[in-house]
């Protein structure tokens, strides 16, 4: 593998200890050992896409993408041979239309044993973040039976995973969009479901813009 992914994992030495110190991946042909012993950290995949990571040091740069689960993503820069890093090895990936982030410091037990994970963006404005946890789904099977792992947080508060109770789903965005009367009462009221949160936020956002846009008009005293 070329010098640039190696770059990843020498930036990436503070996150996970002796990553400098790995030696240089040999790929293994796929048909050199068992199928279901097969190494997690190699993968060979003839359909990879173009698309980009950005590293620890804030630069983007481009590759191909072969696949991502929640604990690593498969890269490399030519050929069919890909390699699988961490979540810590790097802040973000694009492939397609997806952008995927880097969801650190992950509260225990809120999704296994996994404190740093990838996770699939689905909403960001006016401080708050949604993301997908969930695997990469590959069929319309998959989309509509793997049920979805939603974690959300605002500025910089702690990730909170999105209940699938409505009534504790209900809980949570009020606590959260507090700051917002029009909307909180509109939550007091209404039966709400995961469906709803996209527009949710979205009008959250809105107001928010509004409410800056309005306030910075002001004039000074």
């Amino acid at each position: 593998m070329k010098s640039l992914l190696a770059a990843v994992l020498i930036g990436a030495g503070h996150f996970v200890g002796q990553a400098q110190q790995r030696p240089p991946v040999v790929f293994t042909p796929p048909g050199s050992y068992p199928e279901n012993t097969r190494n997690p950290t190699l993968r060979y995949e003839p359909g990879g896409r173009v698309g980009t990571f950005r590293g620890l040091d804030g630069a983007w740069h481009r590759v191909q993408i072969a696949g991502w689960l929640p604990d690593r993503v498969y890269l490399n820069e030519s050929g069919n041979y890909y390699r699988a890093f961490s979540p810590e090895e790097m802040t973000a990936f694009v492939r397609g239309t997806d952008t995927v982030v880097t969801v650190a410091n992950i509260a225990p037990g809120k999704l296994g044993q996994l404190r740093t994970a990838f996770g699939r963006q689905l909403f960001r404005g006016a401080g708050l973040q949604l993301v997908d946890v969930t695997n990469e789904t590959s069929s319309i099977l998959d989309l509509l039976l793997m049920p979805h792992k939603l974690l959300i947080r605002k500025n910089a508060d702690s990730w909170e995973l999105v209940p699938k109770q409505k009534r504790a789903l209900q809980q949570l965005l009020l606590a959260m969009l507090s700051d917002d009367p029009a909307l909180a009462a509109q939550l007091r009221t209404q039966r709400i479901g995961r469906r709803h949160l996209l527009a949710i936020l979205t009008q959250y956002a809105d107001h928010r813009t509004t409410h800056f846009l309005q306030t910075a008009a002001q004039p000074r005293p």
